[in-house]
Formats: C-alpha cells, structure tokens, sequence
C-alpha cells in the first residue's frame, strides 16, 4: 500500500526523479500479458446464459480483478531464475548484475518508501490501556470505541491517501504501571495485519514502537538499540532517548525518541542542548560504524600522544575525548528524530493567545527556541530540518475544560516536534506536519508527521533478520480487531452490533 501518488499540500524540502522501468520488468509485463490473455474470463459452461445475466457478470469481473490484482503484484519468479540459486532469489527477481530488481518490485514507482511518524506525550492518559477486555454492551463498549477512533486519527489520518509503508510511533510519560505490550496490541489493532511490529523498545515512561510493511520485513538487517539516560537519579525514568538503527534495503535509518528537560528561561534551554548533545555522541549504535570510527580514531590519538611529554599529558581517556567529537547520527542516511522536547516560546502568554486567535503561528515561531538556534551558523540544532508548522502550539491544555483551553500558568510552546536529517544520496521530503486537535487525552497534542524516502538498492548481505518480528503482539492484535469486529466496536455511530461469519469458502491475502 505504497504512497506512489502526489500527496496534499506537500511541503518543498526536495525533489524525486522517477526511474524508467528497467528490461526485467518489461519482460515480466510480457508475461503478466500472456496469462491474461490465455485466461478465459468466462467459464464455457456459461456461455449459454444471457449477457445481461448478472451471476455471469459478476464471474467475469471477478476473473478480470484476480488477474489483475496478481499482475500488480509484480513478484512473479520464473523458473530459469530459480534454477541460478541466487542468494534470496525465492523472494523476488534478484539478479547479481542487477540488484535494484528486488527493490524495483516492491516500489515500483520510483522506490519511494513512505513513513508515518508521530509523537505523543500521553501525560499517562488512563484509558490508553483499555485493551484487553471484551465489552458486552454498547454502552460498555463507548470508551473503547472513542479510544480506537482517536488512535485511528493519530496513525491512520484521513489526510493521508494511502496506509504508510513505515509507522514510528514515540510516546512519552506513559503509565510504568501498565504492560506495554498492550501499547502494542492496540497499535497492531487500530494499524492491521499489512503491517507488523518490526522491533519496539522502552524505558520507564518512554516507549519508542515500529510497524513495517509485511512484505518488506525480508529486507531488513537485525535492529540495533541504544538508551541515553538524561537523569541519574529518581526511581521513575522520564527524561531520554530511544534510538533503533537498521537498514532497508541499502538505505539506513535511525529512529530517536527524547524526552528533553523542562524548564524555561537559560538553565532550562542549555540542560535540552546538552541533552540534544548528549544523545547525538554517546550512542553505542551502529556498532560497525562505532567500531570502524573510533579504532581509527583510537590509533591516531595515540600516535599524538607519543609525541606529547609526559608533563603535557591530560588525565582525560582517549575514548572520552574522541567520543565527544563524534555526532553518531551522521553514520545513517536518514534519522528521523521525534519526541517531547520541550522547546519554549519566549512571548507573554496573552500574545500567544492572541496570535493564536489570529492563526499567525509564523509570528509565534519567531521566538521559538529551536528556530531562533537553528538561524545561527554552525549551531547544535542547524543540521537538522524541520517542515513548516501551520498548526496551533501542542502544549499545555488544561484537561478540566472540553475546550481546548491553554493553561494559565504555562505560555503554550511548540514542545513535540519531529525533526529530520538526510543525505545528497537519500534525500527526504516531508509532505505533510500537522497536529492531532481532536485527541484530548493529555495536556499535550500529538504530532504527526508523513515523509517520503527514495531508497537505495541493497545486495542483501550482512545482518540480515530474516523476517522476524513479534510474532505475540500480532496474532493478539488481530484477534482483538476480529473481537471488536464483530462486536460493531469501531463503527462510529453504527448501534447494530455486527456477528462474525462462521464459515466461509473465500480466503483473502493482504
């Protein structure tokens, strides 16, 4: 369910080229030809029967979508291709002298990955978690249906035409209470059975959770996690950064979830720099890349220090100098960064309200803290991007009102964000960044963001995961879907409650 359409309002960050088909699929197109031409749409046995006949009708568009269904997936293998025992050829049409054949069949238009990603400080909503029960009644039934159409307006929004290949969703301040895995099971729930959990990490009250296209779990490496821990000290962690690293094919990317420190004024802006510092040189992941660098760099500080006298000497390590020189988020072609961070608006709180009133959110964004550090040279916050915000501050509303009201001892701030970083060879475009007004579970509003990646081939080498996934959290999320499916949990509106069919002789392939 690839993005391959113009999506609305894009923002112009950058520019893709579409690819000319390439020979193999041409021929592959041949093929798909002749079978639909040797295939009889309608059954001889019918013939007899009168054109206007509609169970005929309906078998002649049935043959025609089943044919054509099969002729876009686009993956079928000859047997001479088989017979080459290539490495992964049983996946797709994988040449040695051709290896975009693989990625060229599951992106067919221009191989543009599409991500979804969002942000949500939950402020530790108490229904997030109303998940594994089964509700005997509507009425019972209301709270759980309200949640699933907010999650569905988070991952699932309707301004977005087509269901994202990637789904990244960083959450912060949830319950430490609660088990994540039924974070998870919602999510799978509400996102589907095309889609499967590829890898998810948490810690205290951060949890960082990523859903990929089923059929492209093939063609990931193992992913790598790392935790920076902001604060040493208090039995509750809430303060970090969450960070997966994997490949893609030949793309590689790297997923941050933070929650930076509080506070306004000075000390609370120089504490979310050396958190943004700290995140981006102390990572411990992509172990290749940290060894190749810092063994190069271990042996060229210590070829200095030979030459240095021993009175000149610093009692700093070499690993600790070296590794805060370093910016580790350079080593991946894409990092997408998201989460709570906290960046503060420096204008009075009734001007806020104001422009707010005025929807001149460009005035507002003048005294952010992240765009005012982004305008000057060579600053911590310069390499990253970020789309236009043509939305309403997300933080802080006061939940004792259904309005949205800001609360009066807080100036509404710009504090979920979703920042990005790429390279000449794998560029990124943003093309929507809105927030989620209609969620009130939290002081906070979600942040969603839609992106557009042109991946690069891969040979399919090194560390490779071979498909796995969490295999619990989907089988459990789709029974729930089937529950509440045929409870009529999830229709909106719709009182009449919905029975599943019992037996049935058509089996679908998502």
């Amino acid at each position: 369910m690839t993005d391959h359409t113009e999506q609305k309002s894009p923002t112009n960050h950058s520019t893709f080229s579409i690819d000319p088909v390439t020979s193999t699929e041409s021929t592959v197109n041949d093929t798909i030809a002749a079978l639909i031409n040797s295939t009889p749409l309608v059954d001889s046995n019918t013939l007899h029967t009168s054109r206007d006949n509609s169970p005929q009708t309906l078998r002649r568009r049935s043959s025609v979508s089943i044919i054509q269904a099969l002729a876009n997936t686009r993956h079928l293998l000859t047997t001479n291709d088989a017979r080459k025992r290539n490495f992964l050829v049983g996946t797709a049409r994988q040449l040695p002298e051709n290896t975009a054949n693989d990625i060229n069949s599951f992106f067919p238009s221009g191989r543009l990955l599409t991500i979804m990603m969002v942000t949500w400080n939950t402020g530790e909503a108490s229904k997030l978690y109303e998940q594994n029960y089964t509700p005997t009644a509507r009425q019972t039934a209301q709270p759980k249906e309200r949640m699933l159409d907010d999650i569905c307006d988070i991952l699932l929004p309707t301004f977005i035409d087509y269901v994202s290949d990637l789904i990244i969703v960083c959450t912060q301040e949830m319950s430490v209470a609660k088990k994540r895995t039924d974070w998870e099971i919602l999510l799978q729930e509400v996102i589907g059975p095309a889609h499967v959990l590829y890898h998810s990490v948490h810690f205290g009250t951060l949890s960082l959770c990523i859903f990929l296209r089923r059929d492209l779990i093939w063609f990931c490496t193992e992913p790598e996690e790392d935790i920076i821990k902001f604060r040493a000290v208090g039995p509750v962690r809430t303060k970090g950064s969450l960070v997966i690293t994997f490949n893609l094919f030949g793309t590689s990317f790297m997923i941050i979830n933070s929650h930076f420190e509080a506070g306004h004024g000075s000390e609370g802006r120089t504490n979310r720099r050396l958190n943004f510092h700290n995140t981006t040189t102390k990572l411990s992941i992509p172990h290749e890349f940290i060894q190749r660098t810092f063994k190069s760099m271990k042996r060229t500080a210590s070829a200095v220090e030979s030459s240095i006298p021993p009175s000149l000497e610093s009692t700093a390590s070499i690993d600790s100098t070296s590794r805060a020189a370093v910016d580790i988020t350079k080593s991946c072609d894409c990092v997408l960064w998201a989460g709570d961070m906290n960046f503060r608006i420096d204008m009075p709180h009734d001007q806020v309200l104001e422009l707010c009133k005025e929807r001149n959110f460009r005035e507002i964004l003048l005294k952010d803290e992240f765009r005012i550090a982004q305008m000057k040279n060579n600053d911590l916050y310069a390499n990253f991007k970020e789309a236009d915000i043509d939305f309403a501050p997300t933080y802080k509303f006061d939940l004792r009102f259904d309005d949205d009201i800001y609360a009066k001892h807080r100036t509404p701030s710009y504090t979920d964000r979703i920042l990005y970083r790429d390279k000449p060879t794998s560029l990124i475009e943003c093309t929507q960044y809105k927030s989620v007004e209609g969620v009130k579970h939290s002081d906070h509003k979600p942040v969603v963001a839609h992106f557009r990646v042109k991946l690069k081939p891969g040979l399919h080498t090194g560390n490779l995961s071979y498909g796995k996934f969490n295999h619990d959290v989907y089988k459990s999320g789709c029974k729930q879907r089937e529950r509440h499916h045929s409870l009529g949990v999830g229709f909106g509106h719709n009182a009449k409650r919905r029975t599943a069919i019992p037996k049935s002789s058509v089996c679908v392939l998502q």
